[in-house]
């Protein structure tokens, strides 16, 4: 099954939470670790640590997942993540198949991403 990637997710997850992106980022600009830009790294470091922990990292993705939630129900569906997530994206996340994310299956998502991204395994993502 194919996934898709943190970069993607944190770039619709921007659009969501209304964080304004950095139009077309080249790789040179791109963080090392995370593949962000620097403005979207410095959006998720909520402390200002320099690193995004994974409790910033997931706290940004519950909000951003309470924005789509357009109608309140703590599901999301296919219509209410369109602007965001492609077909694609949605049915990999829905890991039951019943139409719709749960903030448990979307959440198991980020934390997957998270972990990936972790290279050296100590909770931080790092430029």
């Amino acid at each position: 099954m194919r996934t898709f990637t943190m970069k993607s997710i944190l770039a619709a997850m921007f659009v969501v939470a209304g964080v304004a992106t950095a139009g077309h980022a080249t790789a040179q600009n791109q963080t090392q670790q995370s593949g962000l830009t620097p403005e979207h790294f410095a959006q998720l470091d909520r402390d200002g640590s320099g690193g995004v922990s994974k409790a910033e990292y997931e706290q940004f993705m519950r909000d951003s997942y309470t924005k789509m939630d357009a109608n309140g129900d703590k599901r999301l569906t296919k219509n209410e993540t369109a602007n965001v997530l492609t077909s694609e994206q949605f049915d990999s996340v829905d890991v039951n198949k019943d139409g719709v994310v749960t903030e448990e299956e979307f959440m198991a998502q980020v934390s997957r991403d998270f972990d990936r991204y972790d290279y050296d395994k100590d909770g931080v993502l790092t430029q």
